[in-house]
C-alpha cells in the first residue's frame, strides 16, 4: 500500500526547500572582484582569476541566459587557481541554474558541495539536507536519502509537513526494510499523539502497509484502528471490520458488528442489509429490521429484481411486526421489571433501541443488567453502551462500553465503537 500522495509531498519538499536554497545561499547583490589587499584580508572574496566569470554569470542568471551563464560557471569549475570561496560561489549559481531549469539530478553535485562548504551557514544546513534527501528519494537512491534525512532529523530541526520523516520511512519501505519502516513510523506517531497533534495520514499508511507485508495481522489491526480513529473514511472502517466478520460468533454477536458497521458507513453490499435486518428481526428488533431495509433501498444496494423482490418482502414482513410490537412496549416493560431475572427487560430495551428511542432503551438495557442473571450479560452491556452515546451520554456511554469483558470479539467491537464516539 505504498502512498503517492506522499510521495508527491517529498516532491512539493523538495521544491519549497530549493526555493529557500535560491534566495538564502547567495545573494545577488553584484559581486566585485577582489584586490590584492582585500585578498588578505578575513572577509570571504571571489579571486581575481575566477571573479570576472562569477560576475558574467551572476549577470546571466538575471538575465535569464541560463545556457550562458552555465558556461561561465564551468569555466570557474575548470580554474585551477580558483578559492575556496569562488567554488561556494560558484556552486551557488550552478545550483540556481539547475534549479531555474529544473535539473534535478545535477542540483545535487552543487548541493553536497555547498553543504560541505565552511561557508554555509547553520541557518542553511538543514535546507540543503532535506532537499539533498528529497532528491536522492526522486532518483531511488533510498540509501543516500536516508542518510541525509536522517541526519536532518538527527539534527532537530523543524520538520515542516513531516517531509523529511517520510522520506526516511518511505525510504526504508521501498528498500524492502519493512520492520525498520514499521517501527519508525510507530515511532514518529506516538511522538505526534503524545504532543496533541493528529499523526499525518501517510505515515499511518506506511504503517499499516509495512504491517501487512510483515503478515503482522494484529499490526495490521493496530495501524487501522488508529486510522480510523484519525481518519475515519468508510474504506478505513470496512478494513477493520472485515476480519471481524470473517470471525466465527453467534448471530446475536453478528448484528452487533452490523450496527457497528452501519453507523459508520461500512454497510456497501445489499447482502449486508438483508442479513443485518432478519438478525435484527430474529433478534425481537423489528424497527431495527425496517430502518436497515429502508436505507438499503434508498441507497439502491438492490440492484438485481430478485433481491428487490426478496428484500421487499423481508421489509413488509418486519413493518408487520413493528405495528405490533411498538405499542405494546410499554405494557412489556412494566412486565418486564416484575420479573425474576433482566432477560425480559434487556428484551424491551432492545426493542426501544430499533425505534431509537435511545434514552428508554439505555434504561431498560441498565435495569435488566441490574437484575443480572442474564442470557448474554456481555452483549446487554455493549447495546447499553451503543444506546447511551446514541442518547448523546457519551462520557457514560464509553464508561459502559470499557466494561465489556469476556468475548474477544465484542470487546473489539466495543472498542471500536469508543473509537468512533471519540472521532
Amino acid at each position: 500500500m505504498m502512498n503517492k500522495t506522499s510521495k508527491f509531498a517529498v516532491a512539493g519538499a523538495v521544491a519549497l526547500a530549493l526555493g529557500g536554497v535560491v534566495t538564502g545561499t547567495f545573494a545577488l547583490g553584484m559581486l566585485s572582484v577582489a584586490s590584492a589587499a582585500e585578498e588578505k584580508s578575513e572577509k570571504p572574496q571571489v579571486s581575481r582569476e575566477a571573479g570576472p566569470d562569477l560576475q558574467a554569470a551572476q549577470k546571466d542568471i538575471a538575465a535569464g541566459k541560463l545556457s550562458e551563464a552555465l558556461e561561465s560557471l564551468n569555466k570557474v569549475s575548470s580554474n585551477g587557481k580558483k578559492n575556496e570561496y569562488d567554488t561556494y560561489a560558484m556552486n551557488s549559481m550552478y545550483m540556481q541554474v539547475y534549479s531555474k531549469q529544473g535539473k534535478q539530478t545535477e542540483l545535487i553535485k552543487p548541493l553536497e558541495a555547498l553543504l560541505a562548504s565552511k561557508y554555509t551557514s547553520a541557518q542553511q544546513t538543514p535546507v540543503f539536507l532535506s532537499a539533498l534527501a528529497g532528491l536522492y528519494f526522486q532518483q531511488k537512491n533510498y540509501d543516500q536519502a536516508i542518510s541525509y534525512g536522517e541526519r536532518f532529523l538527527k539534527g532537530g530541526y523543524p520538520d515542516k509537513g513531516d517531509q523529511a520523516h517520510l522520506v526516511v520511512v518511505q525510504s526504508y519501505y521501498l528498500k524492502n526494510d519493512f520492520k525498520t519502516s514499521g517501527k519508525l513510523a510507530a515511532d514518529m506517531v506516538d511522538s505526534q499523539i503524545k504532543a496533541g497533534q493528529t499523526p499525518t495520514e501517510q505515515l499511518l499508511q506506511l504503517g499499516l502497509s509495512s504491517a501487512a507485508k510483515q503478515s503482522d495481522d494484529a499490526g495490521v489491526s493496530r495501524w487501522l484502528e488508529r486510522l480510523v480513529t484519525y481518519y475515519p473514511k468508510p474504506e478505513y472502517w470496512q478494513n477493520v471490520l472485515d476480519s471481524l466478520f470473517r470471525s466465527k460468533m453467534p448471530d446475536r454477536s453478528l448484528l452487533q458488528v452490523y450496527r457497528l458497521a452501519a453507523d459508520v458507513g461500512a454497510l456497501k453490499e445489499g447482502s449486508m442489509y438483508t442479513d443485518m435486518a432478519q438478525l435484527a428481526l430474529d433478534a425481537g428488533s423489528p424497527g431495527e429490521a425496517v430502518a436497515t431495509l429502508q436505507k438499503g433501498f434508498d441507497n439502491k444496494v438492490f440492484t438485481q429484481p430478485a433481491d428487490q423482490n426478496r428484500n421487499q418482502h423481508l421489509l413488509d414482513t418486519a413493518k408487520k411486526q413493528a405495528a405490533s410490537d411498538q405499542p405494546s412496549l410499554p405494557k412489556f416493560e412494566t412486565e418486564a421489571g416484575n420479573a425474576a431475572d433482566g432477560n425480559k427487560l434487556v428484551a424491551v430495551g432492545t426493542g426501544f433501541f430499533g425505534y431509537k428511542q435511545y434514552d428508554q432503551a439505555a434504561k431498560d438495557l441498565a435495569a435488566g443488567i441490574a437484575k443480572g442473571n442474564l442470557k448474554d450479560p456481555i452483549g446487554a452491556q455493549l447495546l447499553l453502551g451503543v444506546s447511551q452515546l446514541k442518547a448523546g451520554q457519551k462520557d457514560a456511554g464509553i464508561a459502559s462500553l470499557k466494561k465489556v469483558k469476556g468475548d474477544p470479539v465484542l470487546e473489539r467491537v466495543a472498542n471500536l465503537w469508543v473509537l468512533h464516539a471519540r472521532g
